[in-house]
């Protein structure tokens, strides 16, 4: 059997690759179709019987979510698979992301997905949009291009942030969204934001988003001690609700952040020479200005 570079089977173009794919689910299902559309007679038991497994259906049910795959059925379904070496390597890792129960493992295994997928195929992971929200900064940043008034210069940008950082992280932000092109010059040598940030694997979006709100909840610990009363808002609310009332409540809690975006959004057009506020119905101002010397 041969491989290309890429570890992809050269003698049966029908099968998708693995890499990009961010469940192994929604892999198997693929690779089941393809097999079957390709080879006539090809079933659930055929691949069980590939595979070593006495359960003639055992794919459907970890296809559809009622299986979980355990080591030792990994290798089996590689085997079955007639995965390359390294095309093993990211199944492994896959079923193990998909099954882990701890975000920090998941974004461990994530960061370590994304080494294991070929550099002409990584924009398939996402893995940039999931480095943009899962820290800070690059958000702000992004933000702050938006206000119209914005220099790329590390120092430039430090004198502007309220949260804790330093040159070398702002520097490594700003470098990020350069390169990954979240941000880029017009013709006019002015820097723009350019489209929004879209991730669309339910698996990667949800470990992002995940990550970024409990980043966010620990800077607004720092900001809490950083900032004055008169330039934060902090508060709480507690009372009593039908429980059958929580959707409602929760599309209510919607509907104030849709308000309120578009509020900013109103007031940004008037008046351009803006700060960046973070609003996680704790409010502090992300950024400041700096008076002009």
């Amino acid at each position: 059997m041969r491989f290309n570079a890429e570890g992809l089977n050269m003698a049966d173009t029908t099968v998708p690759s693995i890499y990009g794919y961010t469940n192994y689910r929604d892999y198997l299902a693929a690779f089941y179709q393809a097999r079957k559309t390709s080879r006539r007679g090809y079933s659930y038991r055929q691949f069980s019987q590939q595979a070593g497994f006495t359960s003639p259906n055992f794919l459907k049910l970890v296809i559809e979510g009622k299986r979980n795959l355990s080591p030792q059925s990994v290798e089996q379904f590689i085997e079955a698979l007639s995965l390359s070496v390294p095309m093993a390597s990211y199944f492994r890792c896959l079923v193990s992301l998909n099954q882990a129960t701890d975000d920090e493992e998941k974004h461990e295994l994530f960061q370590k997905l994304t080494r294991l997928t070929p550099l002409t195929r990584r924009y398939e992971l996402e893995a940039d949009a999931v480095e943009y929200i899962q820290h800070w900064i690059y958000p702000v940043l992004r933000e702050m291009v938006s206000t119209g008034e914005f220099v790329d210069d590390p120092y430039w940008i430090e004198r502007r942030l309220n949260g804790r950082t330093d040159i070398r992280e702002i520097t490594h932000a700003l470098n990020f969204l350069r390169t990954r092109g979240f941000i880029a010059k017009d013709e006019n040598g002015k820097w723009q934001v350019k489209d929004d940030v879209v991730i669309s694997s339910d698996e990667v979006r949800s470990l992002a988003i995940r990550s970024y709100h409990r980043h966010a909840l620990e800077q607004a610990i720092t900001m809490l001690e950083d900032l004055p009363m008169s330039a934060r808002e902090f508060g709480a609310l507690i009372f009593h609700l039908p429980e059958e009332d929580l959707p409602e409540l929760k599309q209510k809690l919607k509907d104030i952040r849709k308000d309120l975006h578009r509020w900013a959004m109103d007031k940004a057009k008037i008046h351009p020479d803006s700060v960046v506020v973070q609003l996680n119905f704790q409010m502090y101002p992300q950024s400041k200005k700096v008076a002009k010397a």
